[in-house]
């Protein structure tokens, strides 16, 4: 079909996308302009034979002819070459954009489009086109309208040598208009030195063929201010093929240019860094493993992820985290500089240094002498972490597990360098941190392993793997069981009984902390519950809260439910919190602290003694309860230090009129210890060991009469 002729202005808009052709059509008929529209290339390259739309919309991705085939297919027409060709692309793509550019396309919309703007875009870009058709068609443009676009028109005489250029090329050359004489050595001397070479081939090609050309250029203004141009050309012919006068506009782009290198950071550069991400990590990757293969190049791949940032991140914030993450890649610059690289670019031989995401770096040696001294590197990481990191006037210590894969032994490709990589990092975690190990094929079994436990463990809940085992606590003063605490266990049908320091941190790592907490938080409630049905009415239940689970929106809303649906009363439950808890956003956290309060739930503070052990936050927060860690009850009382600390925890704590539960505690002699320093509460296998819900009736019958007898 031809395209109509009636209107003075049409748009033709290829898309496969109906959608995107159907608000194209009428937010472009909105505006005034008339539209015509194709699904697929071969169709509008036709409907272009016929009648030549004023403006071009065309996909980069279509079946058959896509974009840029189009693009350069309608440039290589007579009418075509100066057609507004616009493609639609994706902001992120950097490489459609570039490949729009080099095909002859005029710009590019990014999708999600606005289409609000759409219109007043499209009406704007064909007022300069019809600006510039005049320009080549009429040797002059208004200036008022070269001045918005700002587009500057010139004309050459090929056979005597004279130029005109419009008042908007002075201007975007840095002259005032008449300043100077509108020549080609007056252009050339605006000209990057850099670009100046190319600029003299096209102008040569000029005159030789007077074929059309579009090139950006950069020129330089002053000493230091570089602006992008689009130089368009265009050559007429006289009646034996030879070109007598050149034609062309020159169009400031710096704008566009530098949205293009904002685009690249983006897609190439982490943005909290500035260092390169994964994408470009493993562009350089490739090509190192490229050069590799012609024996040019050894390559090793470096994994490091900080140790234990999750607690920085739960302590202080993910504000400040980031904060500490700036900081410790400087650190890691610095030290790679110590091991001979003298600053970190692209350049042949130095390592490159990448944050792929959160807390985890990587580095590629590319240089020999490197490559065979890896661990020589890699202990040199592990050195320079050891001073402490100073963020926002706190100094703070890190350590890293380092991950090392050599190729070709550790993998041919660069997926397999970095998923290699990073098992050896893993591995190096499970050897106790702080250490590098290099890949080794053992370690790939042990990498599935994890993954398979990776796997059950998000399907623990829904097939009713876990229980909770409860672990008695012993009132001293009276010899009587009064709570419990629970613990949670995975059985698992495969693997048999899964150690809680083996799944916890996984189910950090893995985000299922929270619904895992949840489930012990009802399922402790609903057992304490149905112990008050049989007669054990006193019992109280302790659950412990992970930070994750205590800091999100709405928890202390989600234990009032719990205890409204298991009609427990709430000062029979206790909810154990860390020190890093309470010391995390503390307006939120006493915020939360309160609702709890309010409601009559206990508070209880856990592990005592291992953080921060602050007297200003105790009293601050309104917590029931201290529990001192089993690390300072174990060898209590033999050990001078530990029996100083427990006393002394002990005698702060009372003074805070807090209650105080030891942990731990296995021996007589430790709970005489504690009974003389007026310690309410005690657990440990003293007592007994955690024990599923159907032993606890039985145990507190026996242990109430054993320690009643004591009590006094």
């Amino acid at each position: 079909m031809a395209l109509p002729a009636d209107t003075p202005q049409t748009a033709l808009v290829i898309d496969d996308d109906p959608a995107i052709r159907l608000l194209a059509t009428r937010t472009l008929e909105a505006s005034g302009v008339r539209v015509v529209s194709f699904a697929d290339g071969e169709n509008g390259l036709v409907a272009c034979q016929r009648q030549m739309p004023d403006i071009v919309l065309v996909d980069v991705l279509m079946p058959g002819i896509d974009g840029y085939d189009f693009t350069r297919a309608l440039r290589a027409s007579g009418r075509g070459r100066s057609i507004p060709i616009l493609m639609l692309t994706g902001l992120d793509d950097i490489d459609s954009i570039n490949r729009a550019y080099e095909a002859g396309a005029t710009d590019f919309i990014s999708k999600p489009i606005n289409w609000a703007i759409l219109g007043h875009r499209i009406r704007y870009i064909l007022r300069a086109a019809d600006a510039f058709a005049d320009a080549l068609e009429n040797q002059a443009l208004l200036a008022s309208a070269q001045r918005v676009a700002r587009l500057g028109s010139w004309r050459w005489n090929l056979e005597n040598g004279k130029s005109q250029w419009s008042e908007e090329t002075y201007r975007i050359l840095g002259y005032e208009p008449g300043q100077v004489e509108p020549t080609v050595e007056s252009l050339l001397a605006r000209i990057h030195p850099e670009d100046r070479s190319d600029m003299e081939s096209s102008i040569a090609a000029l005159r030789q063929s007077g074929r059309a050309e579009e090139n950006t250029r950069r020129i330089l203004l002053g000493r230091d201010e570089v602006r992008y141009v689009r130089v368009h050309t265009y050559g007429a012919m006289d009646e034996n093929g030879v070109p007598v006068h050149a034609f062309g506009a020159i169009q400031d782009v710096t704008d566009s240019k530098l949205a293009q290198e904002r685009i690249n950071a983006l897609a190439f550069f982490d943005p909290l860094t500035g260092l390169p991400n994964r994408h470009q990590f493993r562009d350089h990757l490739t090509s190192a493993l490229h050069e590799a293969k012609s024996g040019l190049r050894r390559v090793a791949v470096l994994s490091l992820d900080l140790d234990q940032f999750k607690r920085i991140n739960d302590t202080f914030g993910h504000a400040f985290g980031d904060q500490f993450l700036t900081v410790v890649a400087d650190r890691l610059r610095v030290t790679l500089r110590s091991c001979g690289a003298s600053r970190l670019v692209t350049r042949r031989n130095e390592p490159i240094l990448a944050r792929l995401g959160g807390d985890e770096f990587c580095i590629l040696l590319r240089d020999p002498v490197q490559v065979e001294s890896a661990s020589a590197v890699a202990r040199s990481i592990l050195d320079g972490l050891r001073a402490p990191l100073e963020v926002e006037g706190r100094e703070l210590f890190v350590t890293t597990s380092v991950g090392i894969a050599v190729h070709p032994e550790a993998g041919r490709d660069a997926d397999t360098l970095m998923k290699n990589a990073d098992a050896a990092m893993y591995f190096a975690k499970n050897q106790g941190r702080n250490n590098f190990q290099f890949y080794g094929k053992d370690m790939n079994a042990r990498a599935l392993e994890r993954l398979a436990l990776e796997s059950s463990l998000r399907k623990a809940i829904e097939r009713q793997e876990f229980e909770l085992h409860y672990q008695p606590k012993l009132d001293i003063r009276h010899g009587r069981i009064v709570g419990v605490e629970a613990l949670i266990r995975w059985h698992h049908p495969d693997m048999g009984y899964v150690a809680p320091d083996n799944f916890i941190p996984l189910a950090e790592d893995l985000g299922l902390i929270v619904s895992i907490g949840q489930w012990v938080l009802r399922e402790a409630a609903a057992q304490t519950h149905r112990w008050h049905l049989a007669g054990l009415n006193h019992l109280r239940v302790a659950v412990n809260i992970a930070s994750s689970q205590f800091h999100q929106s709405g928890f202390a809303q989600y234990v009032e439910d719990v205890l409204r649906q298991t009609q427990l009363p709430p000062d029979c439950l206790e909810l154990e919190v860390t020190e890093s808890i309470l010391m995390n956003d503390q307006a939120s956290t006493l915020a939360t602290l309160a609702d709890l309060k309010a409601m009559g739930v206990r508070l209880s503070i856990d592990d005592f003694g291992t953080g921060y052990s602050s007297l200003s936050y105790l009293r601050r927060f309104p917590v029931d309860s201290l529990k001192v860690d089993k690390s300072f009850i174990k060898d209590t009382p033999l050990m001078g230090d530990d029996a100083a600390i427990t006393s002394a925890i002990l005698a702060m704590a009372h003074s805070l009129r807090l209650e105080v539960v030891a942990e731990g505690v296995e021996t007589a002699e430790q709970l005489e210890f504690l009974r003389q320093r007026k310690c309410e509460y005690i657990q440990g296998f003293l007592i007994s060991r955690a024990l599923p819900a159907r032993d606890i009736p039985a145990l507190i019958a026996q242990e109430d009469v054993r320690f009643a007898s004591t009590a006094a």
